[in-house]
C-alpha cells in the first residue's frame, strides 16, 4: 500500500495506491479507515472490487445511514424495503402520503440491487445513463452538481460518503473542499463569532443542480433538507477536527441576523474559502477509483460529462471506527443529537 498527499486540500487528503484487496485483512482495512478519518478525503486508485464487495467493506467501518429512510420508518412503523409504501394506501392506521410513495418508488429505481444481488442493499446508482423510456437509471442523472454536503439540513446526518467508479468516469471529476484549514486560519475573534452562529437551512429547487428532473429534485430535497432547520455553523468531524458545516445549497440565513447581514457573512466566507488553496478536483484517469470523503466539514461537487458514467454510492456512519461521536459543540444540539441517534440506530 502506497500513500501520498493529494494537492490542494491543505494538510488533508491522501491517495492510496497498490492496495491489495484480494488479501486485505480486517485489521489493514481498519487502518485505512483511521488514516481516512485523519485525512477527511481519501482516494484509492485502481480498485478491483465488485459493488457487493464494496458494500461489505464499507460495512466494516459502520452502518449505512439515510436520515429520510429513518423518518419514513418512524412514520410507518418500519416498512420492509418500502414494500408497504408501494403496495398499500394505509399502514397501521396511517394514510400513505402520495409524496412518500413517489419517493419510495424513486429510491427503488436507483438502488443497485441488480449489481449486488441484495434487495436490501445500501448501494445506490449515480449515473447519467437512461432507461429505454428516457427515465434516469440513477441519482443526479443530469448536469454538474454544485458544492454541497449530503443531508446538510438534518440534525443527524451521514458523516461519511463514498463513491465507487464503474464505467464512463473519465472526463468527469469529483471535487472536494475541506473547511478545517480555513477555519483555523481565521482570527481568534472571528472564530469565536463563527462558533456562536446558528445557520438556517432550507431546500431551494435548482440551487445545487439547475434543471434537475422532478423525480431527481424530490430525491435531492428529501436527502438534503426536507424541512427548514437550524444547525450550528461550526461542528467537528468524527475524529474531532473542527470546521464549517456549510453546505451552500441549503444555507438560507443566520439566526438573529437580517438577510442582508447574513449575506455579508456568507460573502466574507465564500470569498476566502472557495479558492484553489482549499480545493481539489479529482479528474478520473480510470474508471475504478474509490473516493471516500467526510460529510461533516467537507463539501463535494461534480464536474464534467456524465452521459455514460456509472458510479455506486454509499452513505454511512463510522461507528465501528469511532465510539459515541457527536458533531455538536454546544447545547441543546448535543443532547438532541444523542437522543435522535440512539433512536435512529434502533431502526437501521
Amino acid at each position: 500500500m502506497k500513500i501520498s498527499k493529494i494537492p490542494g486540500l491543505g494538510r488533508f487528503g491522501i491517495y492510496i495506491d497498490d492496495l491489495d484487496f484480494t488479501n486485505l485483512s480486517d485489521d489493514e482495512w481498519a487502518e485505512v479507515g483511521q488514516r481516512h478519518l485523519e485525512s477527511l478525503v481519501t482516494i484509492i486508485r485502481n480498485v478491483k472490487i465488485t459493488p457487493a464487495e464494496y458494500e461489505i467493506l464499507i460495512g466494516k467501518w459502520g452502518s449505512p445511514h439515510n436520515t429520510h429512510f429513518y423518518s419514513l420508518q418512524r412514520k410507518y412503523k418500519k416498512p420492509e424495503f418500502f414494500g408497504e409504501l408501494l403496495s398499500k394506501t394505509e399502514i397501521d392506521g396511517i394514510v400513505v402520503d402520495p409524496e412518500d410513495k413517489k419517493f419510495a418508488q424513486n429510491v427503488l429505481n436507483i438502488t443497485a440491487y441488480d449489481a449486488t444481488n441484495n434487495p436490501n442493499t445500501s448501494v445506490v446508482k449515480v449515473t447519467g445513463m437512461k432507461k429505454p423510456d428516457g427515465s434516469p437509471l440513477g441519482m443526479f442523472a443530469e448536469g454538474e452538481l454544485l458544492w454541497h454536503s449530503n443531508e446538510s439540513g438534518n440534525l443527524v446526518f451521514a458523516p461519511g460518503v463514498s463513491l465507487l467508479g464503474e464505467t464512463g468516469t473519465v472526463g468527469s471529476a469529483t471535487g472536494f473542499i475541506t473547511t478545517a484549514d480555513w477555519y483555523e486560519e481565521q482570527s481568534e475573534s472571528f472564530r469565536s463569532e463563527l462558533d456562536e452562529m446558528i445557520v438556517q437551512h432550507q431546500f431551494t429547487p435548482g440551487k445545487i443542480n439547475p434543471g434537475l428532473r422532478e423525480e431527481q429534485d424530490l430525491l435531492m430535497y428529501k436527502n438534503m433538507c426536507p424541512e427548514p432547520s437550524e444547525l450550528p455553523l461550526v461542528i467537528k468531524s468524527p475524529l474531532g477536527i473542527k470546521g464549517l458545516h456549510y453546505s451552500i445549497n441549503t444555507i438560507n440565513g443566520i439566526k438573529g441576523m437580517s438577510a442582508l447581514e447574513s449575506k455579508s457573512v456568507f460573502d466574507q466566507i465564500n470569498k476566502t474559502l472557495f479558492v484553489d488553496k482549499y480545493i481539489y478536483d479529482h479528474w478520473y484517469q480510470q474508471d475504478n477509483d474509490l473516493c471516500l470523503f467526510d460529510n461533516s466539514i467537507t463539501l463535494h461537487r461534480r464536474l464534467g460529462g456524465i452521459t455514460n458514467r456509472m458510479c455506486y454510492r454509499i452513505q454511512y456512519q463510522y461507528s465501528k471506527l469511532v465510539s459515541n461521536w457527536n458533531p455538536y459543540l454546544k447545547e441543546p444540539f448535543i443532547s438532541q443529537y444523542n437522543k435522535t441517534i440512539e433512536e435512529f440506530n434502533r431502526y437501521i
